[in-house]
């Protein structure tokens, strides 16, 4: 039915619906949808018999209105919308009045819904009185203002949105069209058995869902084949970012949304410069909505796009445009997905802050040379300008544990035959370990006595003697005063919390660890290991003693492993150094 057609009825909103709860956007949208159909009759692209449908009125008819099972919101915003044009539908049309609203809900006589809508004109401001109040007048003040900022030609809206489709020819009743309608279902059934069937379950569509809808709409000219070719790609590129691996190297915040390809979505909206009044930032359907406006309107695509080109006016050129937008996201990601050398530094930087938004565009815009320096000059300053010898666990934990992370990503890329899983690096919860247990006097006694026999093979005869005297008499207090002056003398208590004494775990074999001793640690990474378990290169060489050239003793974390562990990340981070070496 055309909405002109539905001026004559009486509609009853029952109690079982909720008020009127549309948001400025919803309102701004509806606008926007008519105005452009209207443009489009304007410009003579209009087919004959086209017109614009709005979602469902489901209704039940009695002797006094028709009871709206679904559909108030349209019809309120459309009744306010006609309340605005009141002067307007004067001249349009001077016999014509508008639908008659009544809500269950408030059907006081002094402060019903009804009485208010009648006379919404008079209301300067939004109206507190109660919720339904609010968010009427809050929607005929955006209506307000949209006409006003855009200086509409108020016939020429009505023209399209009150149009009657009736005319008869020979007696016979045909459609002209061009005009506003919406899709009537009268039925007969318990209005409340329709309403609860109608809701649920219901799940509105998503932003990906919508958008796909913008990309297949056919506007006269698109060829089949091309529909399907759209569709085909779109699964393929959904599928692919489904893949955990391929999507954590391009992002590592947490992602809810239920389909992947909106991440490339929000990164081109995040790019446009086109603002849309009252629209959120953190609006779900912002990419939506900004899609949707430059496919629709030329002016504001030729804005954007900086292009005169008439064959932009076509809406397919646009889609295609923009479709062709989101394949060239794709196609980079999978570039530098490919290769092993901007895989690893690449999802290091994605994984530590850096939008990979702009390490596309650098990578379209920049040549070869030009990108990998934009890399490592992006690189170098995620590390904080603080020599390595000077970063201390407890005040440096941040930067430590990028310069290990990076550390490890950059032995994976180096070893050629394992890439680093930054999917299992977000999912696991890596964090900092000590290697040398960083609270000694926590551990168990027999611990304290393994600890001390670890470093026989590198004290003097005299300390090797004192620590056999000392264990023989089974003195807890002795014990620990030894342990604590070895400690001391070999200023492994002083190094306990540097660099050089630091590697990366997951958070639940950080906790398993605990503050064990190095042999312990080593013989449960080994474990691990060997059943598959995933541990960074890094963390599982230096249980290896894979950094120390001949290495004395596997009981312990010495001195000279700590020389040569922090010797090995300076040598591979140092091009990322510079004045900070």
């Amino acid at each position: 039915k055309s909405i002109n057609e539905l001026l004559d009825k009486s509609f009853f909103i029952p109690s079982y619906q909720r008020g009127y709860r549309w948001e400025d956007r919803q309102v701004l949208d509806l606008l926007e949808d008519i105005y452009e159909f209207s443009r489009k009759k304007e410009r003579n692209q209009l087919q004959s018999k086209e017109f614009y449908c709005l979602q469902p009125i489901v209704v039940k008819k009695t002797s006094e209105h028709y009871i709206v099972i679904d559909g108030q919101q349209r019809l309120t915003t459309i009744y306010i919308i006609l309340k605005y044009l009141e002067e307007a539908r004067y001249y349009f049309d001077k016999k014509k009045t508008i639908y008659s609203l009544a809500y269950q809900t408030r059907n006081e006589q002094k402060n019903s819904s009804e009485s208010f809508l009648k006379n919404i004109k008079n209301i300067q401001k939004e109206d507190n009185q109660n919720i339904d109040f609010y968010y009427m007048s809050k929607a005929y003040l955006s209506v307000k203002s949209w006409f006003e900022d855009k200086a509409i030609n108020e016939i020429d809206f009505l023209n399209i949105l009150l149009k009657d489709d009736i005319q008869y020819e020979n007696n016979t009743k045909i459609d002209y069209a061009n005009n506003i309608r919406v899709i009537w279902y009268e039925v007969e059934e318990n209005e409340v058995d329709i309403f609860t069937r109608l809701n649920m379950g219901k799940i509105p569509l998503t932003n990906a869902e919508l958008i796909k809808a913008l990309f297949l709409i056919d506007e006269g000219q698109k060829n089949q084949n091309e529909k399907i070719l759209l569709a085909s790609t779109w699964d393929s590129i959904e599928y692919r970012l489904q893949n955990d691996n391929f999507f954590a190297f391009i992002n590592s915040r947490k992602y809810q949304k239920p389909t992947r390809i909106e991440f490339i979505f929000d990164l081109m909206a995040s790019e446009f410069k086109l603002r849309i009044e009252n629209l959120r930032e953190d609006d779900e359907k912002k990419s939506y909505y900004l899609f949707s406006r430059l496919i629709h309107n030329f002016d504001e695509f030729k804005k954007e796009f900086d292009t005169e080109d008439n064959k932009y006016r076509d809406y397919n050129e646009r889609v295609t445009f923009l479709w062709d937008m989101v394949k060239t996201y794709y196609r980079v990601f999978e570039e530098l997905y490919s290769d092993n050398k901007y895989y690893h530094l690449v999802g290091f930087l994605t994984n530590n802050g850096t939008n990979i938004k702009d390490i596309v565009l650098a990578f379209i815009e920049k040549d070869k040379k030009e990108f990998w320096n934009r890399l490592d000059r992006t690189i170098s300053r995620k590390i904080e300008n603080k020599k390595l010898e000077e970063l201390e666990y407890g005040k440096d934990n941040k930067n430590i544990e990028r310069v290990l992370f990076l550390f490890n990503v950059l032995l994976s890329m180096e070893s050629g035959y394992d890439r680093y899983p930054f999917d299992l690096h977000k999912k696991e919860n890596w964090s900092l370990e000590h290697i040398h247990p960083q609270n000694p006097e926590l551990l168990k006694e027999n611990e304290k006595i393994e600890l001390l026999k670890s470093y026989k093979s590198y004290l003097s005869k005299e300390s090797k003697t004192e620590i056999e005297n000392t264990l023989k008499a089974k003195d807890s207090d002795k014990i620990n005063n030894l342990l604590d002056k070895i400690l001391e003398e070999n200023g492994d208590n002083k190094s306990i919390h540097s660099l050089s004494n630091m590697t990366l775990l997951s958070k639940e074999k950080n906790s398993s660890l605990s503050n064990g001793l190095f042999i312990q640690k080593r013989e449960q990474i080994i474990r691990w290991d060997s059943v598959g378990e995933f541990i960074p290169i890094g963390t599982k060489n230096i249980f290896l003693k894979y950094f120390t050239d001949t290495p004395k003793d596997l009981q312990k974390w010495n001195r000279e492993d700590r020389e040569k562990y922090l010797e090995t990340i300076h040598s591979k981070l140092d091009r990322y150094m510079g004045e900070k070496r």
